[in-house]
């Protein structure tokens, strides 16, 4: 029976991610490594498909991983192993959005003066898939500061993921979260 992450915790005391990160670099201990890999793999994952595409995300994901494994020394930036390695999959995701040349610049506000509504446009009866629809129509930085709050993620540790201030990020939080209720129209 395979246990989740939180109870396997409480029973191997060694799998606090600040510990396993420190043990990894202290030792080389590729075992280590591969429990901080069970371990954040699939929330950075999700983190990285919400804000690409599949095969971008997996790419990306690896890549992340890679300049993980190439960190010879701990440092102060390793007190919150989260938010490191999320930090690291965010600034990999954005390298490579500009070397595709795809960074996106959306203007919601454009979406919403033509007219075409997303019911008309998306013919989605489950809520949830809308929802999504909509996620993905906000403009980056607004889905970025969304989606790392859905993961956990307290507004001043998104700033230090973001290297944004604390009102940048709250006007981009609200942002989303209006754009979301405008697009999600009477369904929200």
């Amino acid at each position: 029976m395979k246990l989740p992450a939180k109870i396997r915790g409480w029973f191997n005391p060694s799998a606090n991610p600040e510990k396993l990160w420190a043990h990894y670099i202290a030792t080389n201990n590729k075992q280590s490594l591969a429990l901080l890999v069970e371990q954040f793999n699939l929330p950075l994952y999700h983190y990285l498909v919400s804000q690409s595409d599949k095969e971008l995300a997996q790419d990306v994901l690896q890549t992340s991983w890679l300049k993980v494994m190439k960190v010879t020394q701990s440092s102060k930036a390793h007190t919150n192993i989260k938010s490191w390695l999320f930090a690291i999959a965010r600034n990999t995701l954005i390298d490579e959005l500009r070397r595709r040349q795809r960074w996106q610049w959306q203007d919601v506000e454009q979406q919403l003066l033509t007219g075409e509504s997303l019911e008309k446009e998306y013919e989605f009866s489950d809520r949830l898939v809308k929802f999504n629809r909509v996620v993905d129509q906000l403009p980056f930085f607004q889905r970025e500061v969304f989606i790392l709050q859905q993961e956990g993620f307290s507004l001043l540790e998104i700033c230090q993921l973001t290297d944004e201030s604390f009102e940048t990020v709250k006007s981009r939080l609200r942002y989303a979260r209006s754009n979301i209720k405008k697009l999600m129209g009477p369904e929200l």
